[in-house]
């Protein structure tokens, strides 16, 4: 099949990744191809070239001196996916898979020649809203399939369109598991930004007397110097060490993992999934966390423990809690409910639907040619 991925331009789709998304669409072109499918990611390009990258832009935001505002980030991505549907009307594709979060592309959804699978990884927001509920009204022939990435997700966004829901995965067989782990030792990784709030992560772990890791990209700096500096320069001289190790690539991820006895989570949001949630059980590691967005859809109470409040103080008694679950029940949650090999057929199911709808459609128009061809030639007989 000849699929088109669309991703996000703020970062690029390579390691060490950004977040969850460019995680996402890297594996997501990665296994595809693996697969045996003709891949072209439409994404920036300083991203993977070993994914059939078609470059839409020269580098991603991060890296590009011409986006370092908002105004120039919207007109570079409005220029950016503006080729790319160029591209889309040009070239045979079977199906586009939007992994994006621009409204340009739903808004052009029903003026290309092939379906596309829409999926909405982010909570609803007004911009984004709006173009799925004129998506939504112009999707008279099935030829737009949206897809949320979890069920509180797909609630969320249900008064404007129905959405099938496909859990993300991850390559589980790809992260090692250790049944040796330093004592009362935690691991936080992400952004560094205040929706994902890793000072409360550092706060409860040290009133549970615990050691704990932190690693990610600074996200917003004046959070990270404000929230996070005086903790790491507080504790310098404490028992309790908290050590930031930087913006970490996947393999000194899976290290850390392995180091850790508890994983400790903070999203202040309804975080609509979570890949953390899954790296940390493939690593048989217990997770701690504030109940919100998918967390309870990803977690069971053999494998993590969720916290009603988000605070500091309710997080600590979670983390030690935590830290008594079993690394081979956390490990079995990953096998059954987060495998990437799942995710992956359950897009091949909906590719295939798309396609075959699009078949139907161009037969019909066929048809409907052809008769509309016969009665004009019976009209100009008699």
């Amino acid at each position: 099949m000849k699929i088109a991925i669309i991703g996000l331009l703020h970062h690029p789709i390579a390691e060490p990744f950004a977040g969850g998304m460019e995680s996402h669409t890297w594996w997501l072109a990665k296994k595809l191809i693996e697969r045996g499918h003709d891949v072209t990611l439409f994404a920036s390009g300083d991203s993977d070239s070993t994914l059939g990258l078609s470059p839409c832009i020269e580098s991603a935001f991060v890296n590009n001196p011409n986006a370092q505002t908002i105004l120039s980030r919207q007109s570079c991505n409005m220029s950016a996916y503006a080729s790319v549907i160029r591209h889309l009307c040009q070239h045979p594709f079977d199906v586009v898979h939007n992994n994006a979060l621009h409204p340009f592309l739903l808004l052009s959804a029903a003026d290309l020649p092939m379906p596309m699978l829409t999926v909405l990884h982010t909570p609803v927001y007004k911009e984004l809203a709006e173009a799925v509920r004129y998506a939504s009204a112009r999707n008279t022939l099935g030829r737009l399939l949206a897809v949320s990435v979890s069920n509180s997700l797909a609630k969320a966004w249900e008064p404007l369109i129905d959405s099938d829901v496909v859990y993300n995965g991850i390559d589980v067989e790809g992260w090692p598991v250790s049944s040796t782990r330093r004592a009362r030792q935690a691991l936080w990784y992400g952004r560094f930004v205040p929706e994902k709030a890793p000072h409360l992560a550092i706060q409860a772990v040290i009133r549970a007397g615990y050691n704990i890791e932190i690693a990610g990209p600074i996200g917003n700096k004046d959070y990270f110097n404000k929230e996070i500096a005086p903790l790491l320069a507080a504790t310098q001289t404490e028992a309790t060490q908290v050590t930031y190790l930087g913006h970490l690539t996947h393999a000194q991820i899976k290290q850390a993992l392995l180091r850790a006895s508890v994983f400790v989570n903070t999203p202040m949001w309804e975080e609509p999934y979570g890949f953390v949630y899954a790296e940390a059980l493939a690593s048989g590691t217990p997770v701690a966390t504030f109940r919100s967005g998918a967390a309870e859809e990803i977690l069971t109470p053999l494998c993590g423990v969720m916290v009603e409040e988000r605070t500091a103080a309710a997080l600590a008694n979670a983390v030690s809690a935590a830290a008594k679950l079993s690394h081979q029940d956390c490990r079995k949650r990953a096998t059954t409910f987060c495998h990437i090999d799942s995710m992956i057929e359950n897009y091949e199911k909906r590719y295939r639907r798309l396609v075959a709808n699009q078949r139907r459609l161009d037969q019909s128009s066929h048809h409907q040619h052809t008769v509309e061809q016969m009665q004009f030639l019976v009209g100009i007989a008699s």
